[in-house]
């Protein structure tokens, strides 16, 4: 199916004072508006104050957003909303008109979402929405997802389907699509509202919506009524943010949380789809069930699956009620996957271009959710068979080489891992009859999780027959002390490696590939669909796709002359 632009978005709807007040319980109106007074947009960008808007002050981890209250009025907000009481934002120097309504608030972020959702008429509550969440998986079971729902929802006249879809790749709507960013997470709350309503107007009937954690964190879905929730696994990654795995956990299960906080839609079954096999989540998700079941009277339907090897096993697990389904009879290629799924309902054989058994878990949870939904097993399968991929998920790049080739987003250990578990098998012999080697080339970000740096060294150092290290995203963080805890990892883990360190990336990549031999794999981990790359505090527009395409043709080349 190809994809259009989508350049036409649903337009705020203008939304009277009182009714923002009626999104905002619990919140403190200082200085009430002497005359009615009406939203036009909100905002927690000063910068993008237009006239009439709300401005939302966040307080963030290095800016504090009520310093901007100035500068919002002088672009013409009519109405501000913050953490910050009155006196407070006296004693730093702000000074509020008396005819410029203050709304107190204990959360501003959920604030922002709050307002924004009610500005677009409270999109969410007029689709059925999936969230997915999880640290690995997310953008490619969002987007199996999506597949699924188009397969379910087209007709002769409508080949789109009525399903739109937000990631941190981008937003697809009926076929139409747009970019989130550079360097995306879940897009800020206005955003994911904007997109909702685009959805609502262009006559959707299903979202799904990709949340990360620290999406979930900051509100930014948090307006969202979701419906279904996923969880894909929870592994190390983000702690330079949530400080804790128990905080990144807890962050996650906002998602859980939130099947909890908006009444049920009629004919729509609450569900939480949940990997029975991650031992880092599913018992503390299980917990978090409870509590929220024991305090509510919105009913969740448990969703958990796994993968068994034996197919007996499998059996067993479902006759027990262990599990709701389990992928088993699994049968890999280097082209494909399939699998016999095995739920509450019966058995259906699927079949995927996608290859790894991390998409096995990532194809179950989808197959999962769309069968909670009441989704035909026919069109599961149709789905799960048309999604082709993701942009930089084992994306392989083609230039005429003798080896293979490709782009991955695996940025954390567990992620690097599985990828080089993956790509092993696909490692051949050359024509002379030497065997192949696994080269994967990678990094680590810059003032980001500093302990993944070594575990990611020792990941490759244990499982790549040579490491090239090189920048990822540095920041204003020395690159060569990250690149040293890499290797650091590279040699705990095999104090014979083969590996370099090579800075700058585009020349690492033409280094990994200027040495590949018939029969080897090259792969460039963690930068997948990005297209920037931050030095200091820019942003370079950077893709790993041109990069190693680049030099693939480079090589060609002076092989041919």
């Amino acid at each position: 199916m190809s994809t259009q632009e989508l350049t036409e978005f649903a337009a705020p709807l203008p939304l009277p004072f009182a009714e923002l007040l009626a999104a905002l319980p619990g919140a403190t109106l200082h200085h009430p508006p002497p005359a009615p007074l009406t939203i036009h947009a909100v905002t927690a960008d000063s910068r993008a104050v237009t006239p009439s808007a709300l401005f939302v002050a966040v307080q963030g981890g290095s800016a504090d957003g009520h310093r901007y209250i100035p500068a919002a009025l002088s672009n013409g907000a009519c109405a501000v909303a913050g953490t910050h009481s009155p006196a407070t934002l006296a004693s730093l120097g702000i000074d509020l008109p008396a005819h410029i309504p203050y709304l107190q608030v204990n959360n501003a972020r959920l604030a922002l979402a709050r307002a924004a959702a009610a500005l677009y008429r409270s999109p969410s509550h007029a689709l059925t929405v999936i969230g997915v969440t999880g640290t690995d998986g997310k953008t490619t079971t969002a987007t199996l997802l999506e597949s699924i729902l188009i397969a379910a929802t087209r007709g002769p006249d409508d080949p789109v389907g009525t399903v739109g879809v937000i990631t941190t790749v981008a937003a697809r709507i009926r076929g139409r699509a747009t970019d989130t960013g550079l360097h995306v997470t879940t897009p800020d709350a206005p955003d994911v509202q904007r997109f909702l309503a685009t959805m609502r107007d262009l006559g959707c009937t299903m979202a799904v919506v990709e949340s990360t954690s620290h999406g979930l964190d900051q509100e930014r879905v948090g307006a969202v009524a979701f419906d279904v929730a996923v969880v894909t696994n929870i592994t190390h990654e983000h702690l330079d943010y949530h400080g804790t795995r128990e905080a990144y956990v807890a962050a996650k299960a906002k998602l859980l949380r939130a099947l909890y906080a908006t009444p049920p839609k009629p004919g729509i079954p609450r569900g939480a789809v949940l990997n029975a096999d991650d031992d880092g989540s599913y018992a503390a998700l299980l917990a978090v069930l409870d509590e929220e079941e024991a305090a509510g009277t919105v009913t969740v339907v448990r969703r958990p699956y796994g993968v068994r090897a034996d197919r007996a096993a499998a059996e067993i697990a479902i006759r027990h009620n262990e599990l709701a389904a389990v992928a088993t009879d699994v049968v890999t290629t280097p082209q494909a996957t399939e699998f016999t799924l095995l739920w509450w309902g019966g058995e259906l054989r699927l079949a995927s271009p996608l290859i790894g058994d991390f998409n096995v878990y990532n194809i179950t949870a989808a197959s999962v959710a769309a069968l909670h939904l009441g989704i035909a097993p026919a069109a599961v399968q149709v789905g799960i068979a048309e999604m082709r991929g993701v942009s930089g998920r084992m994306e392989r790049i083609e230039a005429g080489q003798d080896f293979l080739a490709l782009v991955d987003f695996a940025h954390s250990p567990a992620s690097l891992e599985r990828a080089l578990l993956t790509l092993r098998p696909l490692v051949g012999v050359g024509p002379d009859g030497t065997p192949g080697r696994l080269i994967a080339v990678f990094g680590s970000a810059g003032l980001r999780d500093r302990a993944k740096r070594g575990l990611m060294g020792q990941v490759s150092g244990r499982l790549a027959d040579i490491t090239v290290i090189t920048a990822e995203d540095p920041r204003t963080e020395d690159l060569d002390e990250i690149n040293r805890a890499i290797e650091a990892g590279v040699l705990a883990a095999n104090p014979r490696a083969t590996y370099l360190i090579v800075p700058d990336r585009a020349a690492a990549i033409q280094a990994a590939v200027d040495m590949a031999r018939p029969g080897d794999v090259v792969a460039a981990f963690g930068k997948g669909h990005e297209r920037s790359m931050c030095f200091g505090t820019t942003e370079y527009p950077w893709s790993d796709q041109d990069a190693l395409r680049t030099a693939l043709e480079k090589r060609l080349r002076a092989a041919a002359a």
